[in-house]
């Protein structure tokens, strides 16, 4: 009976231990060509009105459930007026920052003349976590900033 047990034991941890997530050296493209399409998507909705649910099977539980149709909705109508349709998006970088997989844009907008920054976060399982606008694309990489989002 203690054999069993052990043998249950021995089988739990060796089934736990094999779902650890190793960090890759650098990223397929495939994933930066995905990310890349999928941030094109939800922005480029804002100006056609045709809104995508985040679903489980690409993004994780807690970005799909905060990031509702209403939501995506009220963000559009501040990006708009801010800086109008989405023109062209440009992938500068896609970094690995604690854990997580940052794709950096340079997008170009029809009201602007500068370049704002577009991320998309996700996790090393390509699962999305993240999607922001900032204001500016800056060179130099720096952590997002609650307070600072639109």
């Amino acid at each position: 009976m203690k054999k069993i047990h052990i043998l249950i034991i021995f089988f739990t941890l060796y089934n736990c231990s094999s779902t650890t997530t190793t960090i890759p050296n650098k990223l397929d493209s495939i994933y930066i060509i995905n990310a890349k399409n999928f941030a094109f998507t939800q922005f480029e909705s804002c100006s056609t009105g045709n809104y995508i649910p985040i679903t489980n099977k690409i993004a994780t539980p807690n970005f799909a459930r905060k990031l509702t149709i209403n939501n995506l909705a009220e963000s559009c109508v501040k990006i708009n007026d801010r800086f109008g349709t989405l023109l062209n998006l440009e992938i500068q970088q896609a970094l690995i920052y604690k854990k997580t997989l940052i794709y950096r844009f340079k997008a170009t907008y029809s009201k602007i003349k500068h370049n704002p920054e577009i991320r998309v976060y996700s996790t090393l399982e390509h699962k999305y976590s993240g999607l922001i606008i900032k204001p500016k694309y800056l060179e130099k990489y720096t952590p997002f900033k609650p307070e600072t989002k639109i």
